[in-house]
């Protein structure tokens, strides 16, 4: 009790910056393994797993219910998202990649609900690279589908006046690179907020014990609260993390429909 109040919640929120794993003394470096690194590996693991069992209960008359739940959602993203935004031809063959990408987002997500997990998408790095994907895809993307040239052109409206043209260029070359920008701090700031809060109220505990001269069976009057307000914001997140992995979905292929087609 002798730590300064803010203190509490510095120890809470440092369990939000990505560490060295496994612990060592050392100082990180280029080749270090980050615990947000380990967390994506095991998203990895358990999307191979689990859609693995996926594709073997097509080939078997019934399947567990878990199994008709992702089943389920593959169709829901594939025919009412992807193929929705990309039409029938263009959205099967985008299928996959989309696909992929919303299930580690979501399994990153809620791997940081777990006790003692680490959610690797509270990580700007995380994020950022897996919007440059996104943003590479547009680029390369659109330049392929509709040719170098084309691509460029078409980022400004036909039949601006002229006196427009400057001012148009650099509000669509800002308007291109701020897309990519949005998805990265989008996932990243919801996915930070919500556990912040829950760290906050955790913090909250120790502060009003210390603020009150609290004994330890009175600190239970603070404990009680603030541990019910953090299992609602929990409840909460348990909704969030499946948001924002499809909000992130979502947006690239808006994004990568608009490269390749610019007239719809």
């Amino acid at each position: 009790m002798d730590m300064p109040n803010g203190e509490f919640f510095h120890q809470q929120f440092a369990h939000m910056n990505p560490h060295v794993w496994p612990a060592s003394s050392e100082e990180p470096h280029l080749t270090s393994f980050y615990n947000v690194n380990l967390f994506q590996l095991i998203a990895i693991a358990l999307i191979l797993v689990i859609f693995l069992a996926v594709r073997r209960s097509f080939s078997s008359p019934t399947a567990p219910w878990v199994i008709r739940v992702f089943r389920g959602w593959v169709h829901w993203l594939r025919d009412e998202v992807i193929c929705s935004l990309m039409g029938k031809e263009e959205g099967e063959k985008w299928a996959p990649l989309f696909l992929y990408v919303f299930f580690f987002i979501a399994f990153m997500n809620l791997l940081g609900l777990v006790p003692g997990g680490v959610t690797a998408t509270a990580c700007v790095f995380v994020t950022g690279a897996m919007a440059m994907v996104t943003f590479s895809i547009m680029l390369i993307g659109g330049m392929i589908k509709q040719g170098v040239f084309a691509y460029w052109k078409n980022l400004v409206p036909s039949g601006l006046p002229v006196i427009l043209l400057p001012l148009m260029v650099v509000v669509e070359l800002v308007g291109l690179v701020v897309k990519p920008f949005a998805l990265m701090v989008r996932l990243f700031a919801n996915m930070l907020a919500g556990h912040l809060l829950i760290y906050s109220f955790i913090g909250m505990i120790f502060v009003f014990a210390k603020m009150m001269s609290m004994s330890v069976v009175g600190s239970w009057a603070t404990a009680i609260p603030t541990i019910g307000m953090a299992v609602f914001i929990m409840i909460i997140e348990s909704f969030v993390v499946l948001l924002q992995a499809y909000i992130f979905v979502y947006l690239s292929v808006l994004f990568v429909q608009q490269s390749f087609h610019p007239d719809h």
